[in-house]
């Protein structure tokens, strides 16, 4: 990797798109880059490294909201390991939990496809499926606020608050 480089070159070293990368730098986790006498951006290799740590990072599940968390201890003059490390241990509880959700749907999908099977095998005919339909509701769960990525939406919101 050049010690300097364009967004298209840094984005492709960093396995994402430009456009990506403009809305990392647009919401802080990339500081502003040098630009040319033309304007064009122009990333550093430190740049680079940060944008390849936030991607690694968000392969692991973690949020831009807690990258940021993480990239201002560093940028503070810390090492994050400790939070980085407390961040990753809920991560891995959020994903044994869901295992155990999608553990109950996958029993749950087998069990009515049997039901289904012998339904078909003895030549019952319904509306759509009464092995379905006889399901108890599903639970509403708590949706998340609603994020959009676009910075001019958040902008937006911010002015409503």
């Amino acid at each position: 990797m050049p010690e300097r480089c364009f967004i298209g070159r840094a984005a492709m070293a960093a396995g994402l798109t430009a456009k990506t990368l403009r809305y990392y730098e647009a919401v802080g986790l990339l500081p502003p880059p040098d630009r040319t006498e033309s304007g064009y951006r122009v990333y550093s290799a430190d740049a680079v490294r940060r944008l390849s740590f936030i991607v690694k990072a968000k392969q692991l599940g973690l949020s831009l909201r807690e990258i940021r968390e993480i990239l201002g201890i560093r940028d503070g003059g810390q090492a994050p390991c400790v939070h980085l490390q407390h961040l990753l241990l809920r991560k891995a509880q959020e994903v044994d939990r869901r295992i155990a959700e999608l553990t109950v749907l996958r029993q749950e999908l087998r069990r009515l496809s049997r039901r289904c099977r012998r339904e078909i095998r003895e030549g019952g005919q319904a509306a759509i499926c009464p092995h379905v339909e006889s399901l108890p509701p599903a639970p509403r769960r708590p949706r998340p606020a609603s994020r959009s990525r676009n910075p001019a939406d958040q902008s937006h919101r911010k002015l409503q608050a």
